[in-house]
């Protein structure tokens, strides 16, 4: 199976403070687990930080993310990055809304029309 093939379908897969963190990295392009994890904290998600180098750990290991040492303030800390195409990101994205307008037709167009204007209101 082709790598980019295999990335969507685990994306498929993902929970919720995966999403979060690859929401995170997909806005920041790039972050140490400690800005991650105040991102999150300020967003009011209660998780440990221990909690988000597992889920680093995992992204990390599946290949949606990569890693690399850099010098922080005189201290060697990972800088994560995200590692997903935007082709993948557009199919994954296109497979959703095609899979959602199947289930509901119209009023599913409206609807995320609807919901795309309130959350480009804010």
């Amino acid at each position: 199976m082709e790598q980019n093939e295999r990335k969507k379908r685990l994306l498929l897969m993902i929970g919720p403070l995966e999403a979060e963190v690859i929401g995170i990295l997909n806005e920041l392009g790039e972050a140490t687990a400690m800005a991650i994890w105040e991102e999150l904290t300020r967003r009011g998600r209660k998780t440990a930080y221990t909690t988000v180098l597992t889920v680093l750990s995992r992204l990390y290991t599946r290949g949606f993310i990569n890693k690399r040492e850099k010098v922080i303030n005189n201290i060697r800390q990972y800088v994560y990055e995200l590692a997903i195409p935007y082709d993948v990101k557009s199919e994954i994205i296109r497979e959703h809304v095609d899979l959602i307008v199947k289930m509901f037709g119209k009023d599913a167009i409206k609807i995320i029309r609807d919901y795309l204007n309130e959350i480009g209101a804010k």
